[in-house]
């Protein structure tokens, strides 16, 4: 487990979109440079796994990350995954489960996440205008851990907060819950411009490597 990415309590994380790559910038709160990357050599949509790794230590992989909601640490092994229960994704449908932590259920939480959700301002407004409005506020928790508190700030850009309760929590497998919300929950015109001008099947073949790699131990 890395020191340094385990360290952060209080962090922001953001994303840069391209049609070749996707970087995800991850910041100590309240400073301007990152101090923790992810990134692939693909658009967001496509299925190859993040590489995450320090800012300052570009060769030293501290795990990775898959579109999917899953992480595993720098030695392939899996430290947990995000489950969504179809049937209750709108309500209380999230949870985290980190194999030496056990589960961790996200709940929307906040004034201004109730009134998203209120049908008629969904309704009348529209997913784009409720993400540049209103922040959304999500807190995981379970028996053995308070967990981490995660928001989305209002804005046209996604951008996403957190404030870990307790420190066992892996950030990896949070940094796996931020990519699973920002693909399949908010909105944001340059990941939207991205998909309109890429093929998200294109990268098939790396994504095959990618999981091959996996299997045999390889980073």
């Amino acid at each position: 487990m890395n020191q340094q990415l385990q360290s952060l309590q209080e962090f922001t994380v953001s994303a840069d979109y391209g049609r070749t790559h996707t970087t995800w910038e991850v910041r100590a709160a309240g400073q301007r440079t990152p101090v923790v990357l992810m990134h692939k050599d693909s658009p967001h949509h496509s299925l190859p796994e993040y590489r995450v790794y320090a800012a300052e230590r570009p060769d030293e992989v501290l795990g990775f990350v898959l579109s999917t909601g899953m992480a595993f640490a720098a030695d392939r092994s899996r430290i947990g995954e995000v489950r969504t229960r179809p049937w209750d994704r709108l309500d209380h449908g999230w949870a985290l489960v980190q194999h030496d932590l056990g589960e961790l259920t996200g709940k929307w939480k906040g004034l201004n996440t109730r009134l998203r959700r209120a049908p008629v301002i969904e309704n009348f407004l529209g997913h784009e205008s409720l993400d540049a409005l209103l922040s959304a506020k999500v807190q995981f928790s379970g028996p053995q851990s308070e967990g981490f508190d995660f928001a989305r700030r209002a804005g046209i850009r996604a951008e996403y907060e957190v404030t870990v309760r307790t420190p066992r929590v892996d950030r990896l497998l949070i940094l796996a819950w931020v990519v699973h919300f920002n693909e399949h929950y908010a909105v944001d015109p340059r990941k939207t411009a991205v998909d309109l001008t890429t093929n998200p099947f294109r990268d098939l073949g790396a994504a095959r490597r990618a999981k091959k790699r996996r299997q045999t131990g390889q980073n």
